[in-house]
C-alpha cells in the first residue's frame, strides 16, 4: 500500500511538472517575449517555437486586426497556438502609431509579408517547420487578409480559423478562387460572437464554404462581441486549433 501511494504521488508530480503553468483564470500564463524575424522591405514578424519540437511541425500564422500590436498579440496567442506548432505573427505594413499596425485593406502586399515570414522562419529553423499544410488565423481586418491569402494559397494554408468573417471580404474574385481551389482546403473553423454585427454575414461565409464542399464548422458564442478576449484564449481557441490539425 505504501509503495502504491508513493507511485501515485510520483505520477502526480510528473504530471504537474510537465503541465503548462496556469493563472488564476485557468488559462496558461503568458510566455516571455517572442523571437523576432527581420522581413526584407517590411516591419518584423514575431514567432514562438512549439512546446514539442521532436519532429517537423506546422506553422500557425496569426494576422492581427487593424490597430493591433503584433508583438503583444503574439504573446497572447502563445498561450494556445504553441500546443499545435510554430506561432508566427507578421506585422501589417501600415504604421498606425504606438506600435499598432494595419494591413491597409491590401491582401496583395499582406501575402508578400506572410510568404516572406514563412520563408525567413524556414531559413532559420530548417525543416522543423512545414512549408505546406499550415494554419492561418485572422481577426477582423486580419480575417480579410486570412480569407484572401488562404483561398489563393490552399497548399501552404489549408486550415483556417477565421474570427469575425464576412462574405464581402472576398467579393467575386475570391469566390472564383474558392470554386477553383476548394478541394485543397482541408478544414475551416468560423468563430464570431452573437453580439458582433457581422454574425449574420459569417453565416453566409459558412454557406459559401459548405456549398463549395469545404469541411467547415461555425460557432457563435452568445456572450461574445467583436473581440479576442485575452482571459478566454484557451477556452475559445484550443479546441478549434486542435480540430483543424487533427487530420493530415
Amino acid at each position: 500500500m505504501v509503495r502504491l501511494h508513493r507511485l501515485a504521488l510520483l505520477a502526480f508530480c510528473l504530471v504537474w511538472l510537465l503541465s503548462p503553468p496556469v493563472g488564476a483564470s485557468g488559462t496558461a500564463t503568458l510566455a516571455g517575449p517572442p523571437e523576432t524575424l527581420e522581413i526584407e522591405g517590411f516591419p518584423p514578424a514575431y514567432y514562438y517555437p512549439p512546446r514539442v519540437r521532436t519532429r517537423m511541425r506546422p506553422a500557425i500564422f496569426y494576422l492581427h486586426a487593424r490597430g493591433g500590436v503584433p508583438e503583444q498579440d503574439c504573446m497572447k496567442w502563445s498561450r494556445v497556438a504553441r500546443e499545435v506548432g510554430w506561432l508566427v505573427c507578421p506585422s501589417g505594413p501600415e504604421d498606425r502609431g504606438g506600435g499598432a499596425r494595419g494591413w491597409a485593406n491590401n491582401w496583395v502586399s499582406a501575402k508578400t509579408v506572410i510568404d516572406r515570414s514563412l520563408a525567413e522562419l524556414r531559413s532559420r529553423v530548417g525543416r522543423k517547420v512545414q512549408l505546406r499544410g499550415n494554419t492561418i488565423v485572422g481577426f477582423s481586418e486580419g480575417a480579410f487578409i486570412a480569407m484572401n491569402v488562404g483561398v489563393r494559397e490552399p497548399d501552404v494554408f489549408n486550415r483556417w480559423l477565421i474570427l469575425a468573417a464576412t462574405d464581402w471580404y472576398w467579393g467575386g474574385d475570391g469566390e472564383s478562387e474558392l470554386e477553383k481551389n476548394h478541394a485543397r482546403i482541408k478544414r475551416v473553423y468560423l468563430l464570431t460572437g452573437q453580439r458582433d454585427e457581422v454574425v449574420e454575414s459569417t453565416g453566409r461565409v459558412f454557406d459559401l464554404l459548405d456549398q463549395a464542399g469545404v469541411h467547415v464548422l461555425m460557432r457563435t458564442p452568445e456572450d461574445l462581441a467583436h473581440e479576442v478576449p485575452e482571459n478566454r484564449m484557451r477556452a475559445l481557441y484550443r479546441r478549434p486549433l486542435r480540430w483543424l490539425n487533427a487530420v493530415n
